[in-house]
């Protein structure tokens, strides 16, 4: 390298050599005492004085001691790692893993995360299976699991039952198998919604719902429909999209003589497109059609008007999920009857719903 009108030469330093990892032994030699004690003052266990604790704590940081978490995990059962099975695929998703993430690290667990792919194509296929048995591989604690099919039946998760691990479905529960659920109580924000529109006085409302196989969005579609049921006078139209893309629909339903004046969306996702087709008829959202969404997604933050929508806690939902599976870790069996927990969203009102006039 040249610097200055002058030759600078460097010489190749060596590499260094890997640090063995100090043991158990190592600290009880120094300090002359057994390695039963040592192990005691490191775990915090039995009986022993706070001054030879304190001098072990003190020989195992200047060694820089790290436990063998794999031969504590088969001396005690317990790893201390926790399976979590989530699709990254959308803010609402990375939420509930935060979630889950802080929970976990407050019990100082640490969870192993594998992110798969949801929808009909990915219903019970056999690379599901076969991560969910690499996590057991693992000896994993417990499991958090979004089910990318909520039809499958006890023999789906049978090695997951066989090994005595907990496990815990979020968003989408597993009704016919023995797993906890931790999700939103999407009936409640279905009544939600049609509770605001019924209360701007409109009579003319549709509802666009997402694939009936879906337990969310047939919940949020039965809590809808539950609300609206033997109001004089209040019209409702139900029409199911196979997708997200819902503007072949939302043109039909806005191109229609006696349009809706109000429409309630199973998914934020949907938005956008409802968007474009009342644009495309010159419709203005907020005025000539109120509309609510559901999920208060990230991903339509952008949307103007801004969109009235029912909140999700995806946060907390992550939390009950980890709670849920500690209880289950340190309480009854895997096997007893199956436990819920369902966060009650918060209806967040924007410009997208205004009254009828």
């Amino acid at each position: 390298m040249i610097c200055c009108g002058k030759t600078l030469q460097y010489t190749a330093m060596p590499p260094a050599k890997p640090r063995r990892t100090s043991t158990v032994k190592q600290i009880a030699e120094e300090l002359g005492v057994s390695m039963m004690t040592v192990s005691r003052a490191l775990n915090g266990r039995g009986r022993i004085s706070d001054e030879t604790r304190g001098r072990v704590l003190a020989v195992a940081k200047r060694l820089k001691y790290r436990p063998n978490r794999l031969v504590h995990a088969i001396k005690q059962g317990r790893s201390r790692t926790v399976g979590v099975m989530v699709p990254i695929a959308m803010s609402f998703s990375a939420t509930v893993v935060r979630g889950i993430h802080d929970a976990l690290a407050e019990h100082h667990y640490l969870p192993i995360l594998h992110f798969h792919g949801e929808g009909p194509q990915a219903q019970r296929d056999e690379a599901e299976l076969e991560y969910l048995h690499r996590l057991l591989d693992h000896r994993v604690d417990g499991i958090v699991f979004w089910p990318s099919d909520e039809s499958v039946p006890q023999m789906y998760l049978r090695e997951v039952w066989d090994r005595g691990v907990p496990l815990v479905a979020v968003d989408r529960h597993l009704p016919h198998t023995n797993a906890d659920f931790s999700g939103t109580d999407d009936e409640a924000g279905g009544r939600l919604a049609a509770e605001h529109l019924l209360s701007l006085g409109h009579r003319r409302i549709a509802h666009i719902t997402g694939e009936s196989w879906v337990s969310t969005y047939a919940d949020r579609l039965k809590g809808f429909q539950a609300t609206i049921a033997g109001r004089n006078g209040v019209a409702c139209q139900i029409s199911e999209c196979a997708d997200c893309d819902c503007g072949a629909i939302a043109r039909q339903l806005l191109g229609a003589r006696d349009r809706p004046t109000a429409i309630f969306l199973s998914s934020d996702r949907m938005a956008p497109h409802l968007y474009a087709a009342a644009e495309s008829l010159g419709l203005a959202i907020g005025k000539d059609v109120s509309v609510v969404g559901f999920a208060d997604l990230a991903e339509t933050a952008w949307l103007r008007p801004r969109l009235t929508t029912l909140r999700q806690n995806a946060y907390r939902i992550g939390q009950e999920a980890a709670r849920l599976l500690f209880d289950r870790i340190q309480g009854p069996a895997p096997g007893a009857a199956p436990r819920s927990v369902r966060v009650v969203p918060e209806l967040i009102v924007r410009e997208s719903t205004s009254p009828l006039l």
